[in-house]
């Protein structure tokens, strides 16, 4: 499971899959947890870019599955 926290207004998402997403002719990249768009960000050029402007505003936590109560 990951936890994601805006660090600005304190927003919380919960998921399992964080997939990053990097338009090359609007330079516009995403980032999406669990297939929802949370993160969006313009004049980006690489996945590598975003990720890093993604941590600048989130705070993420990944939880091990022997810590998820069923």
């Amino acid at each position: 499971m990951i936890i994601i926290e805006n660090i600005h207004t304190g927003e919380v998402f919960t998921g399992d899959q964080l997939e990053y997403f990097v338009d090359d002719d609007t330079m516009i990249g995403e980032v999406y947890l669990d297939g929802d768009l949370i993160f969006q960000s313009i004049d980006v050029t690489t996945e590598e870019q975003l990720e890093i402007e993604f941590m600048n505003e989130f705070q993420c936590d990944r939880e091990s599955d022997e810590y998820l109560i069923m």
